[in-house]
């Protein structure tokens, strides 16, 4: 529930527009952070981004919701805050063409989404000495969407305010922020599972890309950062 399914002409310009500026800040810092990337860490970007966008493009059924898997704790983990910017950034662009939102909010969801990954390389990093490089890659992404899901609900509760008629009703919204409440631990329960599961995946074929795992020698690094 992290990206903002919102077609174009609901959002005020007054929120969408600037979020679109601030989208291509970061962006632009991103792309300083990143200029020393080498090919082929472009390439396991690229790869880890298609990675996310058919991800994104999948539903999950949680009883009568359909839930759709982000992967922002594994991306952000991987790729470090910078990488999983840019990547998001494309993967939010590509999802507005194929009607996954409109084109207005293509800088609110690189935002929301971008958020949600920075965290997850740092929780990442400062938990595998301790829990080992699954489980603290499943509670980095445990994070990410609990950051990227209260930014998300942030902006739901404001479009519902904005938009007339019976959803926009001062009365609607604690039955709608109940509901967005179950799907939001859902979606974490359910992003953690997913992100154990490839933890311990990479563990044992390519520890090395694991943030804070001893890097093996001649080993390839995703990150820049």
């Amino acid at each position: 529930m992290s990206h903002l399914h919102i077609p174009d002409g609901v959002l005020p310009w007054m929120l969408w527009a600037p979020a679109w500026l601030l989208a291509l800040l970061v962006l632009g810092a991103s792309a300083f952070a990143s200029r020393r990337a080498t090919p082929q860490q472009v390439a396991y970007r690229g790869t880890l981004g298609a990675l996310v966008l058919a991800a994104m493009t999948l539903t999950v059924p949680l009883g009568p919701f359909e839930y759709h898997l982000s992967l922002l704790g594994v991306l952000g983990a991987l790729l470090g805050a910078a990488g999983a910017f840019e990547a998001l950034f494309i993967v939010s662009a590509i999802l507005a063409f194929a009607g996954h939102g409109g084109l207005t909010v293509i800088g609110l969801n690189a935002l929301v989404l971008g958020a949600g990954a920075a965290v997850a390389r740092p929780i990442a990093r400062a938990l595998t000495p301790r829990l080992g490089p699954a489980r603290a890659l499943a509670i980095a992404a445990a994070a990410s969407q609990a950051v990227a899901g209260a930014i998300w609900v942030a902006v739901m509760l404001a479009t519902l305010r904005h938009e007339p008629g019976p959803l926009g009703s001062r009365a609607a919204l604690p039955w709608v922020g109940g509901v967005a409440l179950v799907v939001w631990l859902a979606g974490i329960a359910v992003e953690s599972l997913v992100a154990l599961g490839i933890g311990r995946f990479l563990a044992r074929v390519k520890p090395e890309l694991l943030p804070g795992a001893p890097p093996a020698r001649g080993a390839f690094a995703g990150s820049v950062a």
